[in-house]
């Protein structure tokens, strides 16, 4: 068969697969690894990206195999995404953080109570509820999270410097957070012990 009989029954394969789950799309087994499914969309792309058919096909199969190609991407992402947050990360809410040897955990200062109202006014339905106290993850934005706890993993490596450098970035990315400044001066206080 040529290329272009090829990639437009692979289209057709993909359109006719509704709602199926990433696996399926990426045609790989339901415990694949993140390298195989990068392997299988990497095969996918050389072979079926839709810039590599543009002059060979009309413009209603150029948009059959954009179509499946865009939705054999979003399976992809979403593939990674999932795996990546089942093998690596755990949300703050299902487990307390792990406790790392020689740090005390900091402690997140709660904000304090807002003033009362004057007589007669009401507060406005648009102030955000405070987080609970003791929620760290309610305390610092995505951004934040993000490096926080790529700090958290460098400190079970045993890497200060790493740590210190990405509680910096957690701090930069969500300046107002009382909890990562206290987090950070305990890093740098861990970091001239080790000196």
């Amino acid at each position: 068969m040529s290329q272009r009989t090829d990639v437009l029954l692979w289209a057709q394969r993909v359109l006719a697969l509704t709602n199926a789950p990433a696996h399926q799309l990426l045609e790989l087994k339901i415990d694949a690894t993140i390298e195989q499914a990068q392997d299988a969309f990497h095969k996918i792309a050389r072979t079926s990206h839709p810039d590599i058919h543009r002059s060979g096909l009309t413009p209603e199969e150029l948009e059959s195999v954009t179509l499946a190609y865009s939705r054999v991407a979003g399976a992809y992402q979403d593939f990674r995404s999932q795996r990546m947050q089942t093998s690596r990360m755990r949300p703050f809410k299902d487990a307390p953080p792990t406790p790392i040897p020689g740090l005390t955990p900091a402690r997140p200062t709660t904000a304090p109570a807002p003033a009362k109202p004057a007589s007669g006014a009401t507060p406005a339905a648009s102030t955000p509820a405070p987080a609970a106290p003791g929620s760290a993850a309610g305390s610092m934005n995505s951004k934040a999270l993000i490096y926080y706890r790529k700090a958290e993993l460098a400190l079970r490596r045993g890497d200060l410097k790493g740590a210190m450098l990405q509680m910096k970035m957690a701090i930069a990315g969500d300046p107002q957070s009382t909890f990562l400044r206290s987090a950070l001066v305990e890093i740098e206080a861990e970091l001239a012990k080790s000196k």
